[in-house]
């Protein structure tokens, strides 16, 4: 079971989005797929599935911070959350706007941890150990994290405790500025926590967290590009400068500031793919809590209808590519369960 966050500090890069449809379109090739809304605004969540079933997860105790509640409140350890069933092979741990929470107490977590202390290792592996579970209970061969658009305490543990991350970028100047904060924040997360766990075997910690403690070495799996408009199949004018410029900022920002610290990317170009411009198309799958190729004849009409079934086949390409090069991290992804549909 491979772990993959898609993170990009900046906003408005269709994370989201790509999250979900990465997810639908694998679950729709028989891969089992878990997916975790760890961004306290929940737009996965809300993409995933209609308001009055969300109500019901609320009511009965399924989001992902009924499952951390007992770590905030210091009252125990964190629960195994009941994944809801969305497809025949997807789940999700639905998110909630209290993750907020949270992310209060992992700034003196992560300062506890550093000192080698017992509750700070619990408090900030808690997520971690939370996803694995979930996991555990409906066999995932494939956990897709959606995350805020920050750099924050809260995605530092998501980060830290992936195997691999995904960078989602749009072709344009917000995102290649973003871009040297990415690399820098994951390299001093990755040294921060080197440090926590020679306190951690200092103080004989990790045997009392049951294998709690994750290694702290997420891989870049490369960045996804998207969101520009086209003529003729290539991308618009306006946008090539900028797309021109992401290969080689994304290299020096990201794949090598991680090598710096020893976290070696697949030895593979960076770039995993490219989603067109998808316009009208995105809205429509949102209220019908739909992947985009799920849209039926009655509400994306004549071309649209075209458009949105022709982007399984991208979607699908862009999971291979991701669960690929997951499977060079560490060891191979897990083979679908027997009798899963090909």
């Amino acid at each position: 079971m491979k772990t993959i966050s898609f993170f990009n500090h900046k906003g408005g890069v269709g994370k989201t989005t790509l999250v979900f449809n990465v997810g639908i379109a694998l679950a729709d090739e028989g891969h089992r797929v878990l997916f975790i809304d760890a961004d306290a605004q929940a737009n996965l969540t809300g993409n995933a599935m209609a308001a009055d079933r969300y109500q019901n997860a609320i009511d009965g105790g399924q989001t992902i911070i009924d499952a951390l509640r007992p770590v905030i409140d210091g009252v125990g350890v964190v629960s195994t959350p009941t994944p809801i069933q969305i497809r025949e092979n997807a789940w999700l741990v639905p998110g909630s706007i209290d993750l907020s929470e949270y992310e209060e107490i992992l700034p003196a977590a992560w300062t506890a941890a550093l000192a080698g202390q017992f509750q700070g290792f619990a408090q900030t592996t808690a997520l971690h150990a939370m996803i694995h579970k979930a996991a555990e209970l409906v066999g995932a061969e494939l956990v897709l994290i959606d995350v805020g658009p920050s750099v924050g305490a809260l995605n530092r543990v998501v980060i830290l405790g992936s195997d691999g991350f995904v960078v989602p970028l749009a072709p344009d100047l917000f995102s290649l500025t973003a871009l040297p904060s990415v690399g820098k924040s994951v390299a001093a997360w990755i040294q921060g926590w080197e440090a926590a766990l020679g306190s951690a075997e200092r103080a004989n910690i990790a045997q009392r967290l049951e294998g709690q403690l994750f290694d702290g070495k997420p891989v870049p799996l490369g960045y996804i590009s998207q969101q520009f408009a086209s003529y003729r199949s290539a991308p618009a004018a306006a946008f090539k400068r900028w797309m021109d410029e992401i290969p080689q900022s994304y290299e020096s920002n990201v794949t090598e500031r991680l090598g710096a610290v020893e976290v070696l990317a697949p030895g593979v170009d960076g770039i995993i793919g490219r989603v067109r411009n998808l316009s009208s198309l995105v809205p429509m799958a949102q209220e019908s809590n739909k992947a985009i190729f799920e849209l039926s004849g009655s509400i994306a009409r004549g071309a649209q209808y075209t458009k949105a079934r022709d982007t399984r086949s991208d979607f699908v390409e862009l999971g291979r590519v991701i669960m690929d090069r997951a499977l060079l991290i560490g060891g191979p992804v897990e083979e679908v369960a027997e009798g899963s549909p090909e």
